[in-house]
């Protein structure tokens, strides 16, 4: 009986040799043009050429295209795996045994780089951020996955995979790759390159991970890992940079951290709004840099920041941020209705625009398998009404985003009351308390003086709004209000024009100069 053929007897010539020019590249002669071009290029090219309907092969079926000295290279082995399963998530329907097998491969992969015993292997930033952004974006899938209905077969196999995809895990190996990177001493203090890079971008895909967790403050302390959000390699991952600002703004705003929130949104959506303006209102015609996700996303992306930052203007009308005019420009394009509505504190609004524009959050909480209603199993929906089904079969992150959204809602009614004791101050120089509470449809005084010192908490430092209460008397500092912030901003900056140039002339060793007599001097003699 003659030897059975080798495994990648079924796999077509071209697969093959990007499989071993892309371990050649990576293991051996580690040049990164020709890493970029195989990996940005030629496998989407292959993607759409030979697996546009089908998943790639197996890494048993191209191991032999990637030989080390003891054989298969388990290591690159395991990065072929992670974009074999990438092109299989965006592309096709995985099957649960996929997602399993997917989580089993980045332990393997994270293990491989956590061990440190390889230094040498090249691998380009965008890929080193697409692991880790995929890697998060896996887990948010898995979550919602088995948290949504499922058959009595599956339920069974999750319940004896109750590890797989844990939070704690995901977290944990996110946190030692920051950790191995060494961010705070430099690129040198890294075991190499690719632990640098790939401590960086776990701090990216932390940052993203707390947001979809609801840990709005874990989402912005983790970003302070990172020298800098303007570092080089966040600017050279075009969709790095899009994901940071995006999930921070919208964690800032969860914190009430408005001016914050509209700072760092309008960072990416001015720079976005050029582009689509230069590129006639379509990014698929140019603009974005060549490793930029698809002009669709893109268009996604942007949209969605385009929203938060209309929510948080109108949170804060007077915050003191002053929008880029071209970000006005597009507010007011798609959002100037909807915007006079939230100011007028039109609640449904409010949560339309949430809605379109929130991350899918996710519950980190394994379900009890074993104790669920034997109604919400895929087969007990069968048999209930349309309206039942619909609603178990979104799981319990429909819950999780609904809790957020009634947060949200409570912050924007007391929001609203704020900015209506706000205008109606703006009207008087002195009031009474009772007659403002009255305005306002407040019965109880000390539950209006609990509201105004709400607003006097949130007035931020640079408002033109100044008030204070004297006994049952409300006064309004008439100085501030009638301020012309222009001129207040020219004699600032002649103030710190004229400080500069003392302490110019103070540190300048001046001679004294030789006056000649004067005539009242002559006077005297």
């Amino acid at each position: 009986m003659g030897e059975l053929p080798p495994a990648d007897f079924l796999v077509n010539t071209p697969i093959k040799d990007f499989v071993f020019d892309l371990h050649d590249a990576t293991r051996r002669s580690h040049l990164v043009e020709d890493i970029k071009r195989l990996y940005e290029n030629e496998f989407k090219e292959l993607s759409e050429k030979y697996c546009d309907k089908q998943a790639w092969p197996g890494a048993e079926m191209i191991a032999s295209q990637c030989m080390g000295p003891d054989g298969p290279d388990t290591y690159f082995l395991s990065f072929y795996t992670e974009m074999a399963y990438r092109h299989l998530f965006a592309r096709l329907k995985p099957s649960l045994e996929d997602r399993l097998l997917a989580w089993r491969n980045y332990c393997e992969l994270f293990d491989g780089v956590l061990r440190l015993t390889d230094t040498e292997t090249t691998l380009t930033p965008q890929w080193i951020f697409d692991v880790l952004h995929e890697f998060v974006y896996q887990f948010q899938s898995f979550c919602q996955y088995r948290t949504t209905p499922r058959s009595f077969e599956e339920r069974d196999v999750l319940s004896s995979h109750r590890d797989a995809w844990s939070t704690s895990a995901v977290a944990s190996y996110l946190h030692r790759l920051i950790d191995v990177a060494k961010l705070g001493e430099g690129p040198d203090a890294a075991p190499s390159r690719l632990h640098y890079q790939a401590g960086y971008f776990a701090v990216a895909a932390a940052s993203r991970l707390e947001c979809l967790l609801c840990d709005y403050s874990g989402a912005v302390d983790v970003l302070r890992r990172v020298p800098s959000l303007d570092n080089d390699l966040f600017a050279e991952v075009f969709s790095c940079r899009l994901n940071v600002f995006y999930h921070l703004g919208f964690a800032l705003l969860m914190l009430r951290r408005y001016v914050e929130s509209a700072r760092a949104l309008d960072t990416v959506v001015s720079q976005l709004a050029r582009v689509h303006k230069s590129a006639g209102g379509n990014f698929a015609r140019g603009g974005l840099p060549a490793n930029a996700p698809p002009a669709e996303q893109v268009q996604k992306t942007f949209d969605r920041m385009l929203a938060l930052l209309t929510v948080t203007l109108a949170l804060a009308p007077a915050a003191g941020y002053r929008v880029d005019d071209i970000s006005a420009y597009y507010m007011k394009e798609k959002h100037g209705d909807k915007l006079a509505q939230m100011e007028r504190g039109d609640a449904a609004v409010f949560e339309a625009l949430l809605t379109a524009a929130a991350p899918k959050l996710v519950v980190p909480a394994v379900p009890d398998y074993a104790n669920l209603d034997p109604a919400l199993t895929a087969e007990g929906l069968q048999q209930a009404p349309a309206a039942t089904a619909k609603t178990a079969s979104k799981g319990a992150s429909l819950d999780a985003y609904n809790q957020q959204v009634r947060l949200f809602n409570h912050e924007v009614q007391h929001q609203c009351k704020l900015a209506k004791i706000g205008s109606y101050l703006k009207l008087y120089t002195s009031i009474g308390v009772d007659k403002l509470a009255r305005f306002n449809d407040v019965d109880d005084a000390l539950t209006f003086r609990a509201l105004l010192a709400g607003l006097k908490h949130r007035i931020p430092p640079d408002s033109s709004l100044r008030f204070y209460v004297d006994n049952d008397m409300i006064y309004v500092d008439e100085a501030d209000l009638s301020s012309d912030k222009s001129s207040e901003d020219f004699f600032i900056d002649q103030i710190a024009k004229y400080d500069r140039n003392t302490h110019a002339l103070l540190a300048h060793h001046w001679e004294p100069a030789k006056l000649a007599p004067s005539s009242s001097n002559r006077l005297l003699d």
